[in-house]
């Protein structure tokens, strides 16, 4: 249930380390444009990842539990795990919403989590902003030493100013649309309950 390229997968963890935290979490957002907010969280999570004191394996979980708060805070899982689900969402109950909602998220994290190590201190080039109402598209680049990868962040903004992440394209491949693919050939061949079921394995 993963269908990313193997570039795609490799740049996950990135990925997460620059939409988690798309402002700090106890900052001021009232004004603050969206590009601003992702660049002041770029800065934030790259300390935790450069934190010496974090850095060795007894530490290990600390610095992984400070990565999955700030993403907590700032990725919105419902508004993903809706999109996600597309038109199978309707028909959920309340119930089925709230546990799909934690599972997807936990299967975001661990997807990418798992990748942190290979964070190399990659640059990040900030190319435009685009924004329209209530929704911004945030175009960036990641320079390795081989490659430049084009990520770009959607976002909305919410009643108080904060801009929340609700999906990525990565290399042109949107990443909710990928697992809307997946989760909808599922569906159209198996029972809500038995997707369910898989992203269970997939937490374990």
């Amino acid at each position: 249930m993963n269908g990313m390229t193997k570039t795609q997968a490799m740049v996950g963890i990135l990925v997460f380390l620059l939409v988690a935290g798309i402002c700090g979490i106890a900052a001021a957002t009232e004004g603050i444009s969206a590009r601003k907010q992702l660049e002041q969280s770029i800065e934030q999570i790259l300390d935790v990842l450069r934190n010496p004191e974090l850095r060795s394996l007894d530490r290990r979980e600390d610095r992984r539990e400070k990565l999955r708060g700030i993403a907590r805070q700032r990725f919105d899982y419902r508004r993903m795990s809706q999109l996600s689900l597309g038109r199978y969402w309707r028909e959920r109950s309340d119930m089925e919403k709230n546990e799909f909602t934690a599972l997807f998220g936990a299967l975001l994290e661990d997807t990418y989590m798992s990748r942190i190590e290979a964070y190399t201190d990659e640059k990040v080039v900030f190319l435009n902003e685009r924004i329209k109402k209530k929704k911004a598209q945030i175009n960036t680049k990641i320079i390795t030493r081989d490659v430049e990868i084009p990520i770009n962040y959607r976002m909305y903004e919410t009643s108080d100013d904060t801009w929340m992440v609700y999906d990525m394209v990565i290399e042109g491949v949107s990443m909710i649309g990928n697992y809307r693919s997946q989760f909808s050939q599922i569906l159209e061949r198996q029972s809500f309950a038995e997707l369910v079921e898989k992203l269970k394995e997939k937490k374990e």
